[in-house]
């Protein structure tokens, strides 16, 4: 296939990366709406002392004051000791993940080729549902967007490209809550004036090592003889730094398989218990429509639940055979709900807040190969 021919061929593909914006510190300013508009800071505790440990990240509040990913918690505190409204909070990352299931699965619904990159960070390719119309790819990322604050009372920002680079290129350049939206046309006059560190892929080391080639800018970098930069890094890395630099990236939005499933109720009132067949049928009917619309079974049915305390506690079991029946997978999940109270009727004050029912060990149900008479000759 030829040059042109090849970036034709990108140019007709429509790309949306979604980033969930300072995710944990987010998950935690919905779960207690009275910590939004403070500075808060989520940490890795090492339990050796109360401050000891580092910083996992921090909302937008706390990162204009300094606090950065990575720092030491006494360092966080120091920075932060003049704003008695700071917050420090253990991560919780059971209940992100669980945040996290519930947003993936609203923007897996919105296009056929889904790929998440982490927890917080997603690409759908949505060149079939828009074909190479940008207004069109824009409606489905507002949809995205709409979807996430309804749901999960969450922002995220979007970014709208040719590709994955270009799209997480649009996404990183505003946040929080930003919608960015870079048709080809538009890549080269936001790419060009950029310093090399700000393309993505590009380090602190090799961004030096440019530097000291006289090259700064990408622009600069975007014309660069190809055996130069091969020369300097490899026959590899030479050409794809000059590739990004000019918004090409052939990558392909990857399908992974799905891990789990997972659905989740607050209850009316903090409880004891409660009765499990009542609470507990709407999700495990959701699960099975799910496993079925998916194509799917299980063989881990798991519980969750959600303390007064905030805590989450989780328990699972292993079935015999794989199935996406919603009756079998309510029967274990009461059954596994019974058992952690009867475990844990001894702790004082522990009530549930939130309930919920988790499904894991997926596989595809494959259909059988249908057999003829010659078959059983």
């Amino acid at each position: 296939m030829s040059e042109s021919c090849q970036l034709a061929a990108e140019d007709s593909r429509v790309v949306i990366a979604v980033d969930l914006d300072y995710f944990y510190a987010q998950c935690e300013e919905v779960r207690d709406l009275s910590i939004k508009n403070k500075p808060v800071v989520i940490c890795v505790f090492s339990g050796r002392s109360e401050d000891s440990g580092a910083v996992s990240t921090a909302n937008y509040i706390a990162r204009s004051l300094g606090v950065k990913s990575g720092i030491p918690i006494r360092l966080a505190k120091r920075i932060l000791r003049e704003d008695s409204t700071a917050v420090f909070l253990p991560m919780d990352i059971e209940y992100y993940r669980i945040v996290s299931e519930r947003i993936m699965e609203i923007i897996q619904s919105k296009g056929r080729k889904f790929e998440q990159t982490s927890i917080d960070e997603a690409y759908l390719d949505v060149t079939t549902e828009a074909g190479a119309d940008y207004e069109r790819a824009e409606m489905v990322g507002r949809s995205i967007k709409e979807g996430i604050l309804t749901s999960e009372k969450m922002a995220c920002s979007i970014g709208i490209g040719k590709n994955k680079l270009v799209a997480k290129m649009a996404v990183d350049s505003h946040k929080p809550n930003g919608f960015t939206v870079f048709s080809p046309g538009k890549v080269r006059s936001f790419l060009d004036p950029l310093p090399v560190g700000k393309l993505f892929g590009i380090g602190p080391k090799t961004e030096e090592k440019l530097r000291a080639m006289g090259i700064a800018l990408v622009s600069e970098l975007a014309k660069a003889n190809p055996k130069t930069l091969s020369d300097h890094f490899g026959k590899n890395l030479g050409p794809t730094l000059r590739e990004i630099a000019n918004g090409e990236d052939n990558s392909p939005v990857v399908e992974k398989p799905i891990e789990q499933f997972s659905r989740i109720i607050t209850l009316k009132k903090d409880a004891q218990t409660f009765d499990f067949k009542d609470v507990l049928a709407p999700l495990s009917s959701d699960l099975s429509e799910k496993l079925s619309s998916s194509n799917l079974n299980c063989k881990s049915i798991g519980i969750i639940a959600i303390t007064n305390q905030l805590k989450i506690k989780t328990r699972s079991r292993t079935i015999p055979f794989p199935t996406q029946s919603g009756d079998e997978i309510l029967k274990i999940a009461s059954e596994l709900f019974f058992a952690f109270f009867d475990e844990e009727k001894s702790v004082d004050g522990l009530k549930i807040r939130r309930a919920g029912i988790r499904i894991a060990d997926l596989s595809p149900i494959t259909t059988p190969k249908s057999g003829t008479l010659e078959d059983f000759v």
